[in-house]
Formats: C-alpha cells, sequence, structure tokens
C-alpha cells in the first residue's frame, strides 16, 4: 500500500500544485519516513509535489524580447517544420528555449543533434499567451534564428551518443526510404523522417505508438542484456544494468515514456539486487512517485499519461485477462496485452484526441508482437549494419525490411477502411461486455457479445461519408461531390498530416482531380501526400506553381468530370472556381489528365 499511496499522492499534488512553504516539503518527508503509514505518505507526497511544483512554476520567468548572441547547448535534435524550416530547443544559462531557423539556416541546423553546442545569433522573445504545451516542458522563452555562428563540440558522453544514433542511420540506409524513417522512429525515437501518410496510416490504425520510441524499447533492450550479466555479482550487475538504462535514455533524449520504463525498470533492477519484493504494480507506482517528485510538469504530458496507463493496464489487468482466455499461449498473451493497454489509455486519449479507431485493437494484436522483434533487431544487427555498410547492411536489414512490410501493411490496411470511430460510450459498453464474456454466466455472456456486435455495427454504420454538394472537411481541405465524381479543393493548407486526417475522417477515400488553390510551396507538401495516399489523380495549379505534376490552369478554363463542372475565374494571386453539377460526359482537358 505503501507505493500505492505514494504514487497517488504525487499525482494529486502534482495536480493541486498548491502554493507550499518549501519547509513544509522537508517536515512531510521527515514524518512520512518517520511513522511510515500509507495516509501520511500520501499526504506527504502531496505537499512534496506540490513545493516542487511551486518551485517550477517560479523558476519560469519568461524571457524578456531582446536580441541574443552567445553560446547555447541543443536540448533535442532539430525537426523539420512549415515550409523550409526547423525547430529545436536549446538551454540558454539552464533555461530551456523553443528555438527556429529558416532557409539556409534551418538546412545548416539539420545536420545538429541534440548535446552540442553552438554559438547563434537571433531574437528571443517570451512564449505567447497560453502555450502551455511549451509550459509544461519548461520553456521560457522562443528565440528566432539568424546566423550560427560557430558550432563547438559535445560532451564525451553526448558524442557517444550521437555517435551510436549515427551508426544506427547509416546502416538503415540499405532500406527504402519510408522503412528507414519508421525503423529509425521505432528503435531510437527519430521520426524526423516519415512521410505523412505513414503518420496518418499509423494514427488510422491505432499504431501511432510504434512510430516513436516507447517503454517497449527498455524492455526489449533488458531482455538481450540479461543474459549475459546474470552470472556476475549483484553489485557489479546493478552498476551495469543502472549504467545501460542511462545511457539508453540518452540515447532516446529522454522520452517521457522511456523515462517512466527506465526509472520502474531501475526500481525493479535495484529492488532484485537487494532481495526486496517488488512487483512491476509497485515499480510502476515508485516510478511514478519518483518522477513526479523530479518533475511534476510530467503530470500534463500527455505522452507520460499514456504511457502510465498503458503500463497500469498491462500490470493489472494483463495477467487475468490472459487467465480467463482460451487457446495456444502466445495468442493468449498477445491479445490480453493489447486488449488491457488498450483499456487503459483509451480514457486518455479520447479526451485527448476525440473517438478512437476501431480498428485499433485488431491493428495492434496484429501489429505489436512484429514490433518487438524491429525494435531487438534494430539494437543489435541495427549497430553491425552501421558499422559494417554496403551489400552486409543489406543482407542484415533483410528480416527488417519484413517485419517492417508487415507493420506497414497493417497500418495501411486500416487507413483505407471506412473510418469507424468508438467514442467513450462505446468503451464503456466494450469493456463492460469484455469483463461479462470472461467471467460472467452463460446467459450474460450472449447478452455482452450481442452488445459487442451492436457497438461495431453503430461504428461502422456511423462512418462518414462524403455526401453531394459542397462539404468544407476543415484543414484547408474542401470536397466537391456529384455522382462519381470527387473535387478536392486545397485552399490555404498547413500541416499535411491533419490534412490527410481530415479527409480520411471526413469519408475520402479517391479523388478525381484535386485544385491547388495558391501553387506554393505548402501546397506543394500537401499534394505529395494526396499521391502518396490516393496515387494517380489529376492536379490543377495557377501559372508559375510550384506544385508536381500539376497543370498550370488559365483563367476561363473549363474542366469537366463526369459530374461536376468546374470554371476558373480567376488564377491571380489564387485559383477562384465555379463548381456545379454537370450531367455532361467529361471531357479531357489538360487539367484532367495530370499525374502523380
Amino acid at each position: 500500500m505503501i507505493a500505492f499511496a505514494a504514487a497517488g499522492g504525487a499525482l494529486v499534488g502534482s495536480l493541486l500544485a498548491l502554493p507550499l512553504p518549501w519547509p513544509l516539503a522537508v517536515i512531510a518527508a521527515v514524518v512520512a519516513a518517520r511513522l511510515r503509514h500509507p495516509m501520511i505518505i500520501a499526504i506527504a507526497m502531496v505537499v512534496i509535489t506540490s513545493v516542487m511544483a511551486g518551485r517550477a512554476t517560479a523558476g519560469m520567468t519568461p524571457m524578456a524580447t531582446a536580441e541574443f548572441d552567445g553560446w547555447v547547448t541543443v536540448a533535442d535534435d532539430p525537426t523539420p517544420s512549415g515550409q523550409s524550416g526547423v525547430r529545436f530547443t536549446v538551454r540558454i544559462d539552464g533555461r530551456r528555449v523553443d528555438a527556429a531557423a529558416h532557409g539556409s539556416i534551418a538546412a545548416t541546423m539539420g545536420r545538429v543533434l541534440a548535446g552540442e553546442t553552438l554559438r547563434l545569433r537571433g531574437n528571443v522573445s517570451p512564449l505567447r499567451e497560453g502555450d502551455s504545451w511549451s509550459r509544461w516542458r519548461h520553456v521560457v522563452g522562443r528565440l528566432e534564428v539568424t546566423e550560427v555562428v560557430a558550432r563547438g563540440r559535445a560532451a564525451p558522453v553526448s558524442r557517444f551518443v550521437n555517435g551510436i544514433r549515427r551508426t544506427l542511420s547509416s546502416g538503415a540506409e540499405a532500406l527504402a526510404p519510408d522503412d528507414r524513417a519508421l525503423f529509425l522512429g521505432m528503435v531510437i525515437g527519430d521520426d524526423r523522417g516519415q512521410l505523412p501518410v505513414t503518420a496518418d496510416d499509423f494514427r488510422a490504425a491505432g499504431l501511432g505508438h510504434l512510430l516513436v520510441v516507447s517503454g517497449q524499447n527498455v524492455a526489449f533492450v533488458l531482455a538481450m542484456v540479461a543474459p549475459m550479466v546474470t552470472r556476475l555479482r549483484p553489485g557489479p550487475r546493478l552498476a551495469i544494468l543502472i549504467l545501460l538504462l542511462m545511457s539508453f535514455s540518452l540515447l532516446t533524449r529522454f522520452e517521457p515514456s522511456v523515462l517512466r520504463a527506465v526509472v520502474m525498470a531501475g526500481v525493479s533492477v535495484g529492488a532484485t539486487a537487494l532481495d526486496l519484493d517488488v512487483d512491476g504494480r509497485k515499480a510502476l507506482s515508485w516510478a511514478v512517485a519518483s518522477l513526479l517528485v523530479v518533475d511534476p510538469f510530467l503530470v500534463h504530458v500527455v505522452a507520460f499519461q499514456l504511457s502510465a496507463a498503458a503500463t497500469a493496464g498491462l500490470v493489472w489487468m494483463s495477467g487475468p485477462i490472459a487467465g480467463r482466455l482460451r487457446g495456444p499461449m502466445p495468442f493468449r498473451v498477445a491479445l490480453a496485452t493489447t486488449v488491457s493497454a488498450q483499456l487503459a489509455v483509451s480514457p486518455v486519449l479520447i479526451a485527448t484526441f476525440g473517438p478512437m479507431p476501431l480498428a485499433s485493437l485488431p491493428a495492434n494484436v496484429l501489429a505489436d508482437p512484429v514490433a518487438g522483434p524491429v525494435m531487438m533487431w534494430g539494437s543489435t544487427g541495427g549497430l553491425v549494419a552501421g558499422y559494417l555498410g554496403g551489400w552486409s547492411a543489406r543482407v542484415i536489414h533483410m528480416p527488417t525490411r519484413a517485419l517492417l512490410w508487415w507493420i506497414s501493411g497493417v497500418a495501411g490496411t486500416a487507413a483505407r477502411a471506412p473510418a469507424a470511430m468508438v467514442a467513450g460510450t462505446g468503451i464503456v459498453v466494450l469493456a463492460a461486455a469484455l469483463a461479462t464474456m470472461l467471467w460472467g454466466s452463460a446467459p450474460f455472456r450472449a447478452a455482452a457479445a450481442a452488445a459487442v456486435v451492436a457497438v461495431v455495427w453503430a461504428a461502422v454504420a456511423g462512418a462518414p461519408t462524403i455526401g453531394a454538394g459542397r462539404t468544407d472537411l476543415g484543414e484547408g481541405a474542401i470536397v466537391w461531390r456529384a455522382g462519381s465524381s470527387m473535387l478536392v479543393v486545397l485552399d490555404g493548407p498547413r500541416d499535411p498530416r491533419r490534412t490527410l486526417e481530415a479527409l480520411r475522417l471526413g469519408g475520402v477515400r479517391r479523388i478525381d482531380l484535386a485544385v491547388a488553390v495558391r501553387g506554393n510551396r505548402s501546397d506543394a507538401l500537401v499534394v505529395r501526400s494526396l499521391y502518396d495516399r490516393f496515387g494517380t489523380m489529376a492536379v490543377a495549379a495557377p501559372p508559375m506553381h510550384r506544385v508536381p505534376g500539376a497543370h498550370g490552369v488559365e483563367s476561363g478554363e473549363v474542366m469537366n468530370l463526369r459530374d461536376l463542372r468546374i470554371e476558373v475565374i480567376a488564377v491571380d494571386p489564387r485559383i477562384e472556381l465555379r463548381v456545379v453539377p454537370s450531367p455532361r460526359r467529361p471531357t479531357t482537358p489538360r487539367a484532367v489528365t495530370g499525374g502523380g
């Protein structure tokens, strides 16, 4: 009970963040250590995490608007942002600042990794009002970089870790670009090269957790190393495993889910070395309590919430569920693991992102068991491939290709299916039905099965479809449909991933003609993603456009689809259209014969 009380108190204190003086935290810690009563420990953790949250908040004095010229340490790997920029986080005098660079400076930053030092010039400013996402990451300002003056050396540990990342990346060059990006995301959390269509496919399948490194990776790393250290004495074995866990945290850039898994694994390893009785539930509780004492803001980070919830589902529900299922043990364990994790994270997912895809449960059952070998092979064979290179790397990564082909196929199949979603009520019904089918009597099991069928039928029947006429799906996507003709007007798209998601959730499964009304680089990025998702289609854009495969239309031009007539009213500074239903057979204007 002590571990559970500590975790519960830490959660409450982190959320409340009561304005308490720091001496009160010292008194609470001493009293809790002395009495060791669960209620006292819970209250003490509320006090301690509240004090820590208050101190963290007090230390976040906003940066004043000013010019900047000085040395910084890069805190995370620069990632693409917008049309021609990158974003990253730096530490300036110990304070975290979100940085952005564009153009040629962004190209220079693209070769930088976390831990390296740079001398930058630019302009700093405070955060935008209400930017809670940055706040919970302890960010106190923004830096717009105008010049990279000099590049320094990283600390020895960072150089070592970055060398491993570069070796893995070098070996992954033997893979196709899409597979390479997926592989690096799953193994070390480097998702910078993933295509928008890949990200949307995995989200449609409820497999978004596979696109980045997660707590599963920690378990696989320990599983590989454990046989090599079992013969060592407890002291050296504990030191090696702790060092390994710390190194893996650095390698994966201290992702919240990895931090949870690393601390949880550290608790378990330490307890084993000291011959203490700590099971998975206690280890998770102590890990959550410890991390929230160090950083109470983690309670607001969705990745941490999902990781803790999924692990709670595994350690509390997977065993009982597996024990009630029938069939081969690998099947029972895989199904129980997936079901328990999905049920546990569903409240967080629905509250944060809205309804969950119905396909997530079967997709996870099919993909998760294959993801484990990718992570394990990536941590071993991937390094060998990076050192050897050439044809050796291609041979070593043959299993990787096969495994990634299966995972991508599962995600792609789910993305092409109707967007059947399950909301909170449906999840509650499914959870109750599952419990009834596992533990209820025969008549109740039959009723539970009927309830499951009803939820699935309602989700499939409620999948959106595009009706006739004009539909604004948001995210810069306006759809016109008449009969069998489908026109998509890209009116100011911003993020290709969000546009793809809007089209998928809106029920768009094919496109006859896409019109990029501005024809700029932003439109080009979205159109490339549409080619990846829908294949060959016609594309129209203004003259002097930057859209691949598009035909530049002129004012007064008419494009006829089977059931739509599209008249171009103007093209400068953007295309203006008049769209009307047309019963005539289509002509073949140049704009409707473009390709991908």
